[in-house]
Parts: C-alpha cells; structure tokens; sequence
C-alpha cells in the first residue's frame, strides 16, 4: 500500500469513529480531488508531505498559481496532518503564507511537506514549505488549529 492509499485509509478510519459517534464527515474533502492532491511522505501525526499538479484553471491573470488556490494546497496537506496528530477534528485558527516565487506550467509540480511544531491540549502549531519541480521554494506557510471538543462536534451534529 503506498503512502497516498495510507492516508486515504487514515480518513476512512476517522469517519468510520465519528460516524459511530453521530458526527458525519465528508473525507477526503472534496477539495482534495479538486486540487489533485496526492499523499507521498508520512510521519503519522508528525509529518505528512504531498505532490500538488499545477492546473491551468487555478492561475492569476499572469498564468501563475493564484495565490489562495496555493494556500488551499497547503490546507490539504494540514487539514490530515491535524487530524492525525489530534486523533480528531480540527479547524484552522490562523494560516498565514509567504511566496517566494511563482509556481508556473513548466514547474509542473510543487511538493509540499508539513509538519507538527506544537502540541497542546487544544492547539496545533504547523509550518510548510512548498517547493517546485527544481526544488526551489516556491512559499512557506505556518497554520495554527484548534481541535474540536466532543461538545462541539455534538452541536455541529445537531446543527445539520
């Protein structure tokens, strides 16, 4: 089983628990598809890093990778990482992105690799680095979350 099959199967795991608890989650979200994420590096709960495809529809009018659709790269890649290292939902506090250069056509790739700063008992601090094809930076990004409380997951539940 490769690495992108292994936290697929993460995700399955997590919605199988909270189904059971009453709180349904859609994972993997959506986005992840949209965005073309493909897992390739994991440290479970520590490190998790992933190849994102550079996609025309997704540029600026200088035919580079818009900027938000370069951060929501990035919350593809923590969005599992915090899931794994609370062992539960987490929402995003703060995400904050530096860019460094473009990420154009003929990068065709950037690889981007996360990992856990920090732990509490309530908050996740994470940082990323994008990098493209050549291995050259391309951004940095720092995400700070929250995990959800079974109180809160219990209101969103019944919320729907």
């Amino acid at each position: 089983m490769n690495i992108h099959q292994q936290v697929m199967n993460s995700m399955k795991e997590m919605i199988e628990k909270f189904n059971a608890a009453g709180v349904k989650l859609q994972l993997p979200p959506p986005s992840n598809e949209a965005v073309g994420t493909t897992y390739t590096v994991m440290d479970f709960g520590k490190s998790l890093s992933a190849r994102i495809p550079f996609e025309s529809r997704f540029t600026n009018p200088l035919s580079m990778y818009q900027g938000g659709f370069l951060c929501a790269a990035f919350d593809e890649v923590f969005g599992p990482l915090t899931y794994m290292a609370a062992g539960r939902p987490a929402v995003t506090l703060e995400m904050s992105a530096t860019f460094m250069r473009p990420f154009v056509a003929s990068d065709e790739f950037i690889e981007i690799k996360a990992d856990l700063v920090s732990k509490s008992r309530t908050i996740l601090v994470l940082k990323a680095e994008a990098t493209n094809s050549q291995g050259k930076l391309v951004a940095i990004a720092r995400n700070h979350s929250v995990m959800a409380s079974d109180d809160n997951l219990k209101r969103h539940a019944a919320a729907k």
